[in-house]
Parts: C-alpha cells; structure tokens; sequence
C-alpha cells in the first residue's frame, strides 16, 4: 500500500465538508490510490493507501472518468445502473482546484428516483439467446 501526504488544510477540509455525508466519498491521487474517505466510505471498507481500482472487478471501473476529469479539470458525472448491485447510480469525479493530482470521487444511490429506462428490461420469453433487448434473462 501506497501513503501520499496532503496537507493538513486539504485533510481537515475534505472532513469537513464530507464527513456527514450520507454515502462514501474518497479523495484520490492520479495513481487510483486512496488518499482520505469520509465516515461513509470508512464504513464501507475503503482503506487508506489502497487503489479504489482494485475495488470489486475490472468491469466495475470500465465506466471510470478519472482521467477525463483530470485532463480537462472539470467535473465528470455518469449515470447508471449497476448490475452487481442492482442499483442506479449517480457518480462523480471531481479534480480539485489547483491540483493535478488529486481529484473527489463518489456515487449517490438514485435507484428510488431514477427513470424506467434507467433499468434493464426483462424479457416476455423464455429464450435466453434473446439479442433483440437488453435483458437481463
């Protein structure tokens, strides 16, 4: 595990600001690793020094906009339903100003707001070669 120092400002602020938020947020270096979480993230498991890329499998972070969003210093949000959690999520990279290095990233559950065609469809039939929808059998 990697530790990558941010000044004390950048730590109490990041607390400040994120601690009582209701879902996990992390401050993340260029590299995937991670730098702080807030209480929610802490809760979850997210550890310190660990890289959120190693988090779950590699076709979890297919949709990741990290590099984009530090690229272009500008927020990056993706909208989406996650299988493996059966859920709608609403996600964001954020890079922090004056930082090339360091960017938020977090994701809200929506799934109780979200748009039907947010959702996979199920299919009427019993064929489970169905290449016509997007089912999820």
């Amino acid at each position: 595990m990697r530790h990558i120092a941010v000044s004390e400002e950048t730590e109490r602020n990041f607390h400040l600001f994120w601690d009582n938020f209701p879902f996990p947020v992390m401050l993340v270096h260029k590299d995937r690793t991670i730098v702080d979480r807030n209480k929610a993230g802490e809760a979850v498991g997210y550890i310190i020094g660990s890289r959120c890329a190693d988090i779950g499998s590699k076709e979890d972070h297919k949709g990741c906009l990290a590099n984009q969003a530090l690229r272009e210093h500008t927020a990056k949000r993706a909208v989406g339903y996650v299988k493996q959690a059966d859920a709608v999520f609403d996600a964001y990279w954020v890079p922090l100003a004056g930082s090339d290095e360091l960017y938020l990233h977090f994701f809200t559950d929506i799934t109780e707001y979200a748009a039907e065609r947010l959702f996979p469809t199920t299919c009427e039939t019993d064929d489970k070669s169905c290449d016509s929808c997007n089912c999820v059998g």
